[in-house]
């Protein structure tokens, strides 16, 4: 078996975009940053999401069957710090502006892009839940992709080459 602290210390070294994953359940927003998002198809588009079951929004994602996944930008470190911290809970939502698309979850404005999904499937994996989302808006809002990246723990950035 595999040292989970070895696990861990070997993926700090994969380099992965942060995003903001958010939904509305009972007129509540919640939200979480993560860096296991991926694309799993383009027809229907889909995508995955990872989400701790230890984690207060994953109960309000299964339970609202929708969320947003919001692409943070190289200059949202703030808000993926704010996102991250349990003690600043009540302050996640402020100090940046926000709207929504089709399911009501919170969208970020500013972000690189934002898809709003709709829960298609939810398969258990080890202390985590794989969220399988058909996409039904996108919201692109920057020409200029600047990603937030998350490496070795702390948050950096990455420009495409010329």
């Amino acid at each position: 078996m595999v040292d989970p602290s070895l696990f861990k210390s070997g993926m700090r070294r994969l380099a992965a975009g942060v995003s903001l994953i958010t939904t509305l359940h009972e007129g509540q927003r919640h939200g979480l940053i993560a860096t296991s998002v991926c694309s799993v198809s383009t027809e229907p588009p889909s995508l995955l999401v990872c989400v701790n079951r230890s984690a207060r929004s994953h109960a309000m994602i299964h339970a609202a069957g929708f969320f947003c996944v919001n692409l943070l930008a190289s200059s949202d470190d703030a808000t993926a710090r704010r996102f991250s911290d349990p003690h600043a809970r009540d302050l996640r939502f402020e100090g940046r502006d926000w709207t929504t698309l089709l399911t009501g979850a919170p969208a970020l404005v500013g972000a690189l892009a934002s898809f709003d999904c709709e829960i298609a499937s939810a398969h258990r994996s080890g202390s985590h839940t794989i969220f399988v989302g058909n996409v039904v808006a996108t919201e692109l809002r920057h020409d200029d992709i600047s990603p937030l990246i998350y490496v070795d723990g702390r948050y950096a950035t990455s420009a495409p080459r010329q």
